[in-house]
């Protein structure tokens, strides 16, 4: 078997054709320039937004200052950022603004082009000079062109003379465009024929003379006052209403011949007239009256002797008279008292002689007058023939104001007042008396001074007219506030203020004097409302009709009556000390007011129910037999008196008349009523 040597094969190398090589340079040459371009649209499509330009008008064309952008119809592809947009459309005004591309994937802008100002050109036919309003403002007379007018609709007023105006809504188009406007006015008046016999009368219409008959005159829609005169006849007179291009002929107008004038006067004036027994009316006057004919005029007026006389005046003829009338007099006697009151006649001083005065027969205003007295007023009319007298006697300014004196008032806070005359009396108590103290040592007073005091305590309602927010409170669940309660827990500066405060409300000189919210002083002259005086309680509280004292609110003696007041009772045992255990007044704590029967006075709880803060400051005066006259207490104090029994109270001590008490503070059994001098 023949060897076969293995021999080294090398593949032949292959060599490239010059034009393959010719490809691939191009290819590389074309990835170099065109991958930079490719990559970045791919990256300016992914980067931008797609951008919806809406205009009105649609046709509008839309430039956007930016070399960076791609159009498709109405949408652009731009990047976030601004840009200067131009919209322009023919007619329009262009917009130019920058326009904000956000980072919103896709974005839609709409933009209004408003119309350019548009013209109207107005021509009114057969008339020149009318005047224009546009939108109610005067432009100028016609004919004329209405310049750059806002597009939209328009309100137009054309006016001339003698025609009524035109008036219209007008839509101007714009965009730089004239329109037209041609009208013709509708004419306002009608043609007006007047022919009267006879001729050549005076037209005159509206009190302007405008022709004389015969004649067609032109008059304007409306009603209009119209006479034919002429010298000799009677006017033409007539009322018309016109309506436009509705022409009226008056072609019969009879002229009557005319009345004669009468012209009268009188000194004074206002005289009566009468014609042929006939009232005319008061001078001066015009009046018509027969021609050719004697005719009686006579002449009244009242406090004038009366006149008459006779005329003649011709037809179309005036004739004038003046009348001097006399004054009638009368003699009134005046009898006087006093004797030497003065006498006003209509506001002037008169001087009697004797006891008569002459006066005319009109009325007469009257004053009698002296002073102190109350003036008295009349009137009078004399009448001749007729005797006639005045008999007068004054009334003193004292007696009158006696005469309006009320014995009961009601004040603005609707408590009622009653008015007492007080006299002298003993306050205090023997010392005999058993529970008395040491404070109520007898003393003599003498009340001069006329006074009103309450018939009741003032409650809480009324005192909350003053204060809205005061409460009284309450005790052991037992309410102090209710509205018809007599008010407590309030100081006796509290009682004092509400005084003042009522007065005012009445136009009342306050009696306090007040300095940062305290009582400083006081008024005695005042007649505005206080605080009762002490001796002014004791003598309402204690003394009846034949001067003697009681020494409880209900007599003389213990234990209490049923129903004779509000003091500590049973009701009271589980929270109060000494207590009237077989007594029942139905009551724990305050009562409302008048929840018991009056004393003899008329006056509610002035014993028990609660106790009552006085005017005068608190004092211990020993015996004496002085007499005071209507005192006011010491001028100074710490403390002030409190005056009669209350819902507390239950032993004799406190439930007397006399018992006096006294406190700085407010407490809850201790309220107040209020008083006011008569003068």
């Amino acid at each position: 078997m023949a060897h076969i040597e293995p021999v080294n094969f090398e593949p032949a190398k292959h060599q490239k054709p010059a034009k393959l090589k010719a490809h691939t340079l191009i290819l590389k040459l074309t990835l170099f320039f065109t991958l930079p371009i490719l990559i970045f649209t791919t990256w300016f499509l992914f980067s931008s937004k797609s951008v919806s330009i809406v205009t009105e008008p649609d046709d509008a064309i839309v430039t956007i200052d930016s070399p960076l952008k791609l159009t498709l119809a109405q949408r652009y592809l731009l990047r976030e950022d601004n840009y200067d947009i131009k919209i322009r459309a023919e007619g329009f005004q262009t917009i130019r603004e920058t326009l904000q591309v956000s980072e919103k994937q896709n974005q839609e802008y709409t933009y209004n082009l408003l119309p350019l100002p548009g013209h109207l050109k107005i021509d009114v036919v057969d008339i020149d000079q009318a005047k224009i309003f546009m939108d109610e403002v005067e432009q100028g007379v016609e004919p004329m062109t209405l310049e750059s007018l806002t597009a939209g609709a328009h309100k137009i007023r054309i006016e001339a003379d003698r025609y009524f105006p035109y008036e219209q809504d007008i839509d101007i188009e714009g965009k730089d465009k004239t329109q037209d406007l041609n009208l013709q006015l509708v004419p306002a008046w009608a043609m007006i024929e007047f022919v009267s016999k006879p001729e050549t009368a005076e037209i005159i219409v509206d009190d302007k003379s405008l022709a004389n008959t015969p004649a067609i005159i032109e008059l304007l829609e409306g009603k209009h006052s119209v006479r034919v005169k002429k010298s000799g006849f009677k006017d033409w007179q007539k009322t018309i209403h016109i309506v436009a291009s509705e022409d009226i002929a008056f072609t019969d107008i009879q002229l009557k011949p005319a009345d004669a004038t009468l012209l009268v006067e009188t000194v004074p004036t206002g005289a009566n007239v009468t014609v042929d027994g006939s009232y005319v009316g008061k001078t001066p006057l015009e009046t018509a009256i027969r021609p050719g004919k004697t005719t009686s005029v006579k002449f009244y007026k009242q406090g004038f002797v009366a006149k008459a006389r006779t005329v003649k005046v011709d037809a179309g003829q005036t004739k004038k008279i003046n009348i001097t009338m006399s004054s009638e007099l009368v003699d009134v006697v005046f009898k006087l008292n006093p004797a030497d009151a003065k006498v006003y006649i209509n506001d002037k001083r008169v001087q009697l002689s004797g006891s008569t005065i002459t006066l005319p027969t009109t009325k007469q205003n009257i004053i009698i007058r002296k002073e102190g007295y109350v003036d008295y007023n009349t009137t009078i009319t004399p009448i001749s023939g007729t005797a006639q007298s005045i008999n007068v006697s004054l009334k003193s300014l004292r007696q009158q104001k006696l005469e309006n004196i009320k014995p009961i008032i009601t004040s603005k806070a609707g408590q009622k007042l009653k008015l007492f005359y007080p006299h002298a009396f003993t306050m205090g108590a023997s010392r005999r008396e058993p529970g008395r103290r040491s404070n109520e040592a007898e003393q003599n007073v003498d009340l001069k001074r006329a006074f009103y005091l309450g018939i009741n305590e003032v409650t809480n309602v009324e005192y909350r007219l003053f204060k809205n927010a005061h409460n009284s409170g309450s005790l052991q669940g037992h309410s102090l506030d209710n509205d018809k309660q007599p008010v407590v827990n309030i100081s006796w500066d509290d009682a004092a203020l509400y005084c003042n405060w009522l007065s005012q409300q009445e136009s009342l000189k306050p009696f306090y004097k007040i300095l940062n919210d305290k009582v400083s002083g006081i008024d005695s002259t005042a007649d505005g409302y206080r605080l009762p005086t002490e001796a002014e309680w004791a003598w309402a509280a204690r003394t009846i009709n034949n001067r003697e004292l009681f020494k409880f609110p209900w007599g003389n003696k213990m234990p209490p009556p049923k129903k004779s007041g509000n003091y500590a009772d049973s009701n009271t045992v589980g929270f109060l000390g000494k207590t009237i255990t077989s007594y029942n007044d139905g009551f724990a704590v305050a009562a409302p007011i008048g929840s018991f029967a009056p004393n003899q006075k008329g006056l509610y709880d002035m014993g028990g129910n609660i106790a009552e803060w006085v005017h005068d400051y608190y004092a211990v005066q020993a015996s004496s037999k002085k007499t005071h006259i209507d005192p006011l207490g010491p001028t100074i104090g710490e403390f002030h008196v409190v005056r009669g029994a209350s819902w507390t109270h239950g032993t004799i001590t406190e439930l007397r008349l006399s018992f006096r008490d006294y406190a700085d503070k407010p407490r809850e059994d201790v309220g107040f009523r209020i008083a006011r001098y008569l003068e």
